[in-house]
């Protein structure tokens, strides 16, 4: 219903095996990220189940969905992942609508893939378009960029019929057409933009020299592309919002 909280993102790991440039929690002004414990501990895990459910039982018939996120979630190891993922759909039943994580697929395994395809995680691939665009800003803790390893992950999860969404961050110096039809040509169908971080303060020094409105440009060329193919199989969440609104509707993010 409106109004309702439908999901939670709970951040499995602090850590992560790559360093992107751009990264808010590493490469950026708050360093809060040095105190904090390097993975979610069991008690905070069933507490926040606990809430889930106290929320929940205060509106019959309602249910929440669980995106586990990071840092890199995955540096959680399969096993653990498979008893947390476990302990919510137990613990929570008809209260959980869904299990979904956010991951950059470098470290999937074929024991990640069997947890991941038993508990029906829905799963998105962080990825920024092809390896010369990706590469400028996702790298590893020694500077190599983390294509080629992103790509032999999202295989491996479309080779198992898990179908993986995608989040690509979006960069005003590129073209953000060419990494959409990059994306098309991976067979990926469920994507969405997320806005570079950037605030009133910085937009000047970041983009200021790419025109008014930096983020418009990448992201136009995308929507014109996308509408004119007018097929629903390709859904990009933020221009379906967008419409929704426009229509006088209620967006789904």
């Amino acid at each position: 219903m409106p109004g309702h909280i439908h999901a939670v993102i709970l951040k499995l790991a602090t850590l992560c095996n790559l360093n992107c440039s751009y990264c808010y929690v590493y490469n950026h002004e708050d360093k809060s990220f040095r105190q904090r414990p390097k993975f979610i501990s069991d008690a905070v895990f069933e507490r926040a189940l606990v809430a889930i459910s106290e929320y929940c039982s205060r509106r019959p018939g309602h249910a929440m969905a669980i995106t586990f996120h990071g840092g890199e979630p995955t540096l959680i190891g399969a096993r653990r992942f498979d008893r947390l993922a476990t302990k919510a759909r137990e613990f929570l039943g008809n209260r959980l609508s869904g299990l979904s994580m956010q991951t950059n697929a470098t470290l999937l395994s074929d024991e990640w893939i069997d947890v991941l395809r038993r508990h029906e995680v829905q799963v998105g691939v962080s990825l920024d378009g092809p390896a010369s665009v990706h590469d400028m800003f996702r790298v590893d803790h020694k500077g190599r960029g983390s294509y080629r390893r992103v790509a032999a992950g999202l295989k491996k999860l479309q080779d198992s019929g898990l179908d993986p969404g995608l989040l690509c961050v979006v960069n005003p110096y590129l073209s953000g057409l060419e990494a959409f039809r990059h994306f098309q040509a991976l067979g990926l169908q469920r994507m969405n933009f997320l806005m570079p971080d950037a605030t009133h303060d910085s937009k000047q020094r970041l983009y200021g020299h790419l025109g008014a409105t930096p983020v418009a440009d990448y992201l136009i060329p995308i929507f014109d592309d996308w509408f004119d193919r007018d097929d629903p199989d390709i859904r990009i969440s933020l221009f379906n919002d967008l419409l929704r609104v426009m229509m006088g509707g209620t967006p789904e993010v």
